[in-house]
């Protein structure tokens, strides 16, 4: 057994092919790659250290797709964002941290409520929180072009359709946290008017560089 350390753009089954393993084979190396009970695959960020078999002499292909800078661990807006897991509306009054998630965006006046929109908020105050100059905005559509594409990488901001001017009726925003087949799975704010982890199909990704990154 060797071990590997994740390059930008890897995924299980690219690193499993590149050292001649099967992805069972490499799930049973690496058994936390996996939630348990659910088959869903964790996405790997670069620098993770991983197990293989064989020896390791080099590098797999560079991927095409722009990669981010490589991390020990996950992006810093993304702990963020984890410690905000539980976070929600409340049925009398305003939540005051959702209002903070509105006002990093500068939502004022009688917008600022926590029955308005603010998954784009809360990946604007996550952002903002780590260091990093976020869009600004708490409209989804503000945020395509935001930053840069990458490959989908974890904690990788994720934009989904339908993008419209209209901030109530847009798409939804949130960070990469797992993927499998059909879905990816978002660490996102108003989903389900709380801060929680859940499944959306892929085929709501916008078509063009749906993977952004702050840097």
């Amino acid at each position: 057994m060797a071990q590997y350390t994740v390059q930008p753009g890897d995924n299980p089954s690219k690193i499993a092919k590149s050292f001649g393993m099967t992805l069972a084979q490499f799930q049973k190396m690496n058994p936390g790659l996996v939630e348990w009970g659910s088959g869903n695959w964790k996405v790997l960020f670069p620098g993770q250290i991983v197990n293989v078999s064989g020896v390791v002499t080099g590098l797999p292909p560079e991927t095409v797709a722009t990669a981010p800078t490589s991390f020990a661990a996950p992006p810093p807006w993304m702990q963020i964002a984890i410690m905000e897991q539980g976070v929600q509306e409340w049925a009398s009054g305003d939540n005051p941290r959702i209002l903070e998630y509105l006002k990093s965006c500068g939502i004022s006046g009688n917008l600022l409520h926590d029955e308005t929109a603010w998954c784009a908020a809360f990946v604007n105050w996550c952002v903002l929180r780590s260091g990093y100059q976020p869009k600004g905005s708490a409209k989804v559509s503000d945020w395509w072009s935001w930053g840069r594409p990458v490959a989908a990488t974890y904690g990788a901001i994720c934009i989904l359709q339908p993008l419209t001017t209209d901030q109530a009726n847009s798409g939804h925003i949130g960070f990469l946290h797992a993927m499998d087949a059909t879905n990816v799975w978002l660490l996102s704010g108003n989903s389900q008017n709380q801060v929680r982890i859940s499944a959306y199909p892929k085929s709501k990704l916008i078509h063009n560089a749906p993977y952004r990154w702050a840097f």
